[in-house]
């Protein structure tokens, strides 16, 4: 309720998600050379594109801090690290998707480049512990 009343727009977002995915047609004509929704948590599923493509993606600190600072209210009031929230979060119904440099269609924010020195996941050049995100194959236990 205190989230929920400093956020209303990230509260109704929540409750009524409006997923991007009419941008995927847009990112395969733009030359996507690797896609996926990021609905496990943007490290989880980075993690699965780079092995599924045997490269690495190093996520821009910078670029990410504007997630950051939108969450950083609500984050605070439910005692929760924004950064965490950013990277390890899921439901967030966006497409990450791997394209030429120059070659990225309106709709998509750059968030990280990739490199040949993977598959791995990196946040500004540091590795970030895994397990953060939803894993659909291991068992969850009630809270």
């Amino acid at each position: 309720d205190i989230a929920a009343g400093r956020c209303p727009d990230l509260l109704a977002a929540h409750r009524r998600p409006r997923p991007t995915y009419a941008l995927g047609p847009v990112a395969a004509s733009a030359g996507a050379t690797a896609m996926l929704d990021i609905s496990d948590g943007l490290l989880r599923d980075a993690g699965r594109l780079c092995a599924a493509s045997g490269v690495g993606i190093d996520l821009d600190e910078t670029a990410l801090g504007r997630f950051v600072e939108r969450l950083r209210p609500a984050a605070e009031a439910l005692g929760i690290d924004p950064w965490a929230w950013v990277l390890g979060g899921g439901e967030d119904h966006g497409l990450l998707a791997v394209f030429a440099t120059g070659q990225v269609p309106a709709g998509f924010v750059v968030i990280g480049c990739t490199s040949a020195q993977g598959p791995a996941v990196t946040v500004g050049g540091r590795e970030r512990l895994p397990g953060s995100g939803w894993d659909h194959f291991t068992p969850h236990l009630p809270h």
